[in-house]
């Protein structure tokens, strides 16, 4: 085969270097192709036209990429990146290891061909991966989620002792669908006795407990102030279209993503408390363009009312788009400040920041510039930054004297480690690492702030349970309450399933698998 000895060698070694997957059969088929001598000139020529683009297809097949449709529709939201992004993000992609290595490799295969024949042993490697495949390697899950509070739904426990089959795996995952389709929360309107209270959702763009561990700010005290904590809440998406539309009709039981476009306006948790006396308010710390976020939160999540205007707030990061992204407390100490003139009794808040997105920038001091630094060394102040602002926010809603319901829930997470699968920042694949995040509800004006103490809920839950404590809230004020066991008692149990686009990850019994649009369901394992 000449030169093609080391492309298969190349990618052997990224194979067994978990950095690519390798389809046998493909690839035998190719490497035959390639070794049939043809003694007509024309015919050796035309092959060699044939067989580089071929190859490259194959390479890209043999990747964890998403497939090449996928990657064409994502080519117009890369447009919209900012030029330095780009780059950052290409100094990513290249590993100068892997490339040294690889250039190793190939001197060892200069010399090696010379003396011996390379070709069968290449064969023999392509063979190899047909011994016992290895598991599908992601990142360690940093999150407090794996605990003895898991309960499996039957739908998705596995009771026998084999590996299940792909095909009871895909009817798992209906059996999950069919059943979160009957789930619903309905809201009940609040008593006349009990004193009003307004509900504010933060909705954190790019945080999830791997990303604290990343930071070293998993025990940070701004989250000992929770009344109530989720360790082990799902956010199912990986990106913030798919995030806003399940928080904003998270009324419903967890649907797959293709039905969310068609979700019922029953689902929108934001439409059900206006009909039970909570006037919806809107307010970002970004324009809403990318990705028509705004047009979303308007009409899958049922807020029509306009978001806040950001006259006066100042800015601070140059977003990966390239657009401002405004102070958090400045936009929130805004937003309060109207509220506290607004007459309604109750008010409900949907709030959301991208202050921890991937690619974001500091302003630079020309405040038109911004400084070219990597955005994974800059987390780390972000996220203080963000913290030690929504601590600012929380001590000016107590200064009030008014009641709120302040709930603290991600997105999804950033991915700032990356694994073998995906490049720090890359979230193609929603892999517990992303979509386990760190979920707090805060009583601001209850009396000793708590009679219990915190609350810890470990079970796997997802937007329903948020929604089911709000509604129980509502229907009975948890501020004259003498604890609030009564009200994490019962809440909704959802099992892990987590998926963006065609690829999914369910957790079946004690394990995680995941499948994709080029690979039936394997097994998922979290280490690095």
């Amino acid at each position: 085969m000449g030169p093609w000895n080391f492309y298969f060698i190349a990618k052997l070694f990224l194979y067994f270097g978990h950095y690519i997957d390798f389809h046998v059969v493909a690839n035998l088929v190719f490497a035959a192709l390639l070794a049939v001598p043809l003694r007509l000139s024309w015919l050796r020529q035309t092959r060699l036209v044939l067989a580089a683009p071929t190859g490259a297809a194959l390479l890209y097949h043999d990747t964890w990429l998403p497939s090449f449709s996928r990657l064409v529709t994502q080519v117009p939201k890369l447009e919209e990146f900012d030029l330095s992004y780009l780059v950052e993000l290409l100094g990513r992609v290249i590993s100068i290891q892997v490339v040294v290595a690889i250039i190793l490799l190939y001197i060892v295969y200069y010399f090696a061909e010379k003396k011996i024949r390379v070709t069968p042993f290449v064969f023999v490697g392509i063979m190899l991966p047909l011994l016992p495949a290895p598991a599908f390697v992601g990142g360690d899950s940093a999150a407090p989620a794996q605990t003895n509070d898991q309960v499996s739904s039957p739908n998705l426990s596995n009771k026998s002792l084999n590996p299940p089959t792909s095909a009871e795996l895909s009817g798992a995952l209906d059996s999950f669908y069919d059943e979160e389709a009957a789930r619903y929360v309905s809201f009940t309107p609040p008593e006349k006795k009990d004193a009003p209270f307004d509900i504010v959702f933060l909705h954190i763009c790019s945080l999830s407990w791997d990303d604290l561990n990343f930071a070293k700010e998993q025990n940070n005290p701004l989250f000992k102030k929770f009344n109530i904590v989720f360790t082990n809440f799902n956010a199912v998406a990986s990106y913030s279209g798919p995030a806003v539309d399940r928080v904003l009709q998270g009324s419903c039981g967890q649907p797959s993503e293709g039905q969310l476009q068609n979700a019922s306006s029953q689902c929108q948790t934001f439409d059900r408390l206006r009909q039970v006396g909570f006037e919806p308010q809107l307010t970002m710390n970004h324009d809403g363009h990318f990705e028509n976020f705004l047009t979303d939160v308007k009409e899958k999540g049922g807020i029509k009312t306009p978001p806040l205007d950001k006259k006066g707030v100042p800015y601070y990061l140059v977003g990966f788009d390239g657009s401002f992204i405004y102070d958090d407390y400045a936009t929130l100490a805004k937003w309060w400040k109207k509220r506290l003139d607004n007459p309604s009794e109750r008010v409900a808040l949907y709030y959301n920041t991208i202050s921890l997105h991937d690619g974001n920038h500091y302003l630079g001091e020309q405040h038109l510039n911004y400084q070219l630094t990597n955005s994974r060394r800059t987390y780390h102040s972000r996220l203080n930054k963000l913290i030690g602002d929504l601590d600012h926010f929380f001590s000016q809603l107590e200064a009030s004297g008014r009641r709120v319901i302040v709930v603290f829930i991600p997105e999804h997470g950033a991915a700032t480690r990356g694994d073998r699968m995906q490049i720090p920042g890359m979230r193609e694949i929603p892999t517990p690492e992303i979509t386990l995040v760190p979920v707090g509800v805060k009583l601001i004006g209850m009396a000793g702030n708590s009679a219990t103490g915190q609350l810890v809920v470990s079970k796997p839950t997802s937007y329903l349970a948020v929604t089911q404590l709000l509604s129980d809230f509502v229907k009975r004020s948890p501020f004259g309450a003498s604890g609030l066991e009564v009200y994490t008692r019962n809440l909704p149990v959802t099992e892990f399933v987590a998926e963006n686009d065609k690829t999914k990850i369910m957790r079946y019994g004690d394990q995680y698998f995941i499948r994709n649009d080029k690979t039936e369901w394997e097994k998922y394992i979290s280490s690095r």
